[in-house]
């Protein structure tokens, strides 16, 4: 299938039917995947965070360290004082 791209706004995109996007279910979104011969177009995985919690474990285990220990030293006045989490 061939299409053409288009000016959408300030930005470009195709148009895909409506029989294609029912065909692989992109309903309300797709994830884009950069391929090195083209771009992958699939539904998104239904949890964008699924498995974080298992990685982050997993991660202790193995004693790698956590990221705010990584970024010890870099907080400035403004995330001592002002900010608030």
């Amino acid at each position: 299938m061939k299409t053409k791209i288009i000016r959408i706004g300030n930005s470009q995109g195709i148009m895909l039917s409506k029989n294609l996007l029912d065909q692989y279910e992109l309903i309300s979104g797709v994830e884009i995947v950069p391929k090195r011969d083209g771009i992958l177009l699939k539904p998104p995985a239904s949890d964008s965070r699924a498995g974080w919690e298992e990685q982050f474990e997993q991660a202790l285990k193995n004693a790698e360290i956590p990221e705010k220990e990584m970024l010890g030293g870099f907080a400035n006045d403004f995330d001592n004082k002002d900010w608030t989490w």
